[in-house]
């Protein structure tokens, strides 16, 4: 064990720095803590430790003081500097006295930790140790990739020098893998830190890469190229297996590259692919060279927003058809565009919700044994999913069933359910179109089907529709513009030239009665 020394006149940081190092398990033993210079200086020359992590600014003799005091006597002793920000000047003074490392306050555990590793190799190299144990390979291999994806480009390759003798490939060619866990059964945290560390120990048995530990992700500079013939999937049935059926996890790799030096690259590009986690398929390793789901955009384009009020038409168009496959195509395509737009996790929940709620409503004020309020737990329960295709999948399924349950007879000839779906939709801003879209065929050949089963033209035959239906609506008692309006003709000029051209007589000659003029039939030929 090396004897350490705390120096801070801080009470309150020299007790936290006794709790949060493990110290023995580093291979230090704290031997004594004081709160100036000058106890510093004494206590050096009574116990002679291996370290002594000192603060610079102190009362009666600040760190640097202390220091020098010490370099009179003792040129081994090793320095471990606790600064703020406002210090640097002081820190570089330091470094000049032969101090082998600085943390900064607020102190990060990592980096403190980081750092001891450093002074325990230095140390053991001088005392004739230079084989660290395996435990301290590990921890210092790990502070060095983190140091590596954090670095400055120019402190790169120094770093590299002191990673590469602890690393080795089976290539050439270096990865950084990232993955986050998923608590998918609701386990708890403890659950996924053991899994954690299931991933890390079963990649070390495996010798499949180094592990490291980053934020919410675990990490790995992988020992193979996942490009290759049975990487990739050997690494999913690790995750898998460490795993189980309760934790899930999203994994994303970066590029690959040829130097250590050069790994931040390969994490900024894992990094930048789970920035879409959302959009990523659970339990897969997404590359960053895949696309992550068709023109994704990573910023918002305010200027071509989707049209919401369109895709919920047609998805109600679909659910009123029973056309489940229209459906679930209908849904992809408004995930698409929502994506294409605002690819954020929740622009694309939002926007789906919505597109669901017109549509349904729609369809429940058209059906009776639509009841919209039993949807709104499927609504509600779309925003808890994690990912794009599980909360598709979530919103496709019920909404295909509605189709179904609402959908008309689809074993009828095609032009038989057009003419249906005119009858029950006659007062929209129906196109042959998109009767052709909803169907699958294309616009002319639905056209001609059309005319040869009813002998009208398909918006002739809407004309008529809806002229029938004013001519019921009129007879009721209904205003003019209100029927112009109920029947799909906004424009109530051109509902007078529909309506002469069809019956021959002006709307309001209609009384309640049959009007003395030209009869116009639906029936097909």
């Amino acid at each position: 064990m090396y004897k350490v020394l705390v120096v801070d006149d801080e009470p309150a940081i020299r007790k936290g720095l006794l709790k949060i190092v493990d110290w023995e398990s580093l291979g230090f033993c704290v031997v004594g803590d004081v709160s100036n210079g000058i106890k510093a200086v004494a206590l050096h020359q009574e116990l002679s430790p291996d370290l002594i992590v000192i603060d610079i600014r102190m009362p009666r003799m600040d760190g640097l003081q202390a220091i020098r005091e010490i370099r009179k006597t003792d040129g081994e002793c090793q320095f471990l500097i606790l600064s703020g920000y406002a210090d640097f000047a002081y820190a570089k003074q330091a470094m000049e006295m032969g101090v082998s490392g600085y943390v900064l306050k607020p102190i990060d555990e990592l980096e403190l930790k980081g750092e001891l590793l450093r002074i325990r190799s230095k140390l053991d190299q001088r005392s004739g140790h230079a084989k660290l144990s395996e435990f301290h390979v590990d921890a210092l291999r790990e502070e060095l990739i983190l140091k590596l994806i954090a670095a400055d480009p120019a402190d790169a390759p120094a770093l590299e020098s002191e990673l590469l003798p602890l690393t080795n490939f089976v290539g050439k060619s270096k990865q950084i893998l990232l993955v986050e866990a998923e608590d998918i059964s609701q386990a708890g945290l403890e659950r996924l830190e053991s899994v954690k560390t299931k991933w890390l120990e079963a990649a070390e048995e495996e010798d499949l890469g180094y592990g490291f530990q980053t934020g919410p992700y675990i990490g790995f500079l992988l020992k193979g190229d996942l490009n290759r013939h049975g990487v990739k999937s050997e690494w999913i049935r690790l995750l898998q297996d460490a795993g189980g059926l309760q934790v899930g996890f999203t994994a994303a790799a970066g590029r690959i590259v040829y130097k250590l030096a050069d790994i931040r690259q390969s994490y900024e590009g894992a990094l930048g692919v789970l920035r879409n986690r959302f959009l990523l398929a659970e339990g897969q390793i997404h590359l960053v060279t895949e696309p992550v789901l068709s023109h994704t955009a990573t910023e918002p384009n305010r200027h071509a927003p989707p049209d919401l009020e369109a895709l919920a038409t047609k998805l109600f168009y679909m659910l009123d058809l029973g056309r489940g496959e229209g459906v679930a195509e209908t849904l992809e395509e408004a995930g698409r565009a929502l994506a294409a737009y605002d690819s954020s996790e929740s622009a694309i929940k939002s926007g789906l919700v919505q597109v669901l709620s017109i549509a349904l409503s729609n369809l429940a004020a058209l059906h009776q044994n639509v009841n919209i309020q039993d949807y709104a737990p499927l609504l509600a329960a779309l925003y808890q999913h994690t990912h794009y295709d599980k909360a598709l999948c979530a919103a496709t399924d019920p909404a295909r069933r509605t189709g179904g349950k609402a959908g008309g007879e689809r074993s009828l000839p095609v032009v038989k359910q057009v003419m249906d779906f005119i009858q029950r939709h006659y007062h929209e801003n129906l196109k042959l179109e998109t009767m052709a879209e909803i169907f699958n065929y294309h616009k002319g050949y639905l056209g001609k089907m059309f005319k040869q089963h009813t002998g009208d033209s398909f918006h002739t035959y809407l004309d008529k529709v809806r002229i029938q239906q004013a001519i019921r609506l009129l007879r009721e008692g209904h205003k003019v513009y209100e029927v112009s309006e109920r029947v799909g003709y906004p424009n109530v000029d051109y509902f007078h030239s529909k309506f002469k051209k069809y019956v021959g007589a002006p709307p309001s000659s209609i009384k309640g009665a049959p009007p003395k003029a030209k009869a116009f039939s639906l029936e097909t030929t």
